[in-house]
């Protein structure tokens, strides 16, 4: 018994290192993709908050298109 596990000892050095190396690329790309999403999200909010910024200023200057009017027929 204590001879197959010495024989496996060579082979469980050669593999920890590569096991190692593969949960670092795993980590890294679940990283990567994980900050892509949120990047992503954080562009559609800041497009939504752009149109609602938008819809606003439309909203103000025909109020004071409005006032303009308001205050033309007055003089």
């Amino acid at each position: 018994m204590e001879t197959i596990v010495f024989a496996l000892l060579p082979l469980l050095m050669m593999l920890i290192p590569l096991g190692i190396v593969v949960f670092i690329i795993v980590f890294v790309i679940k990283t990567v993709r994980r900050m892509d999403q949120r990047a992503e999200e954080r562009l559609k909010l800041d497009k939504e908050n752009a149109a609602l910024q938008q819809q606003q200023m439309n909203e103000i200057n025909n109020r004071i298109s409005n006032i303009e009017r308001m205050l033309k027929e007055i003089d």
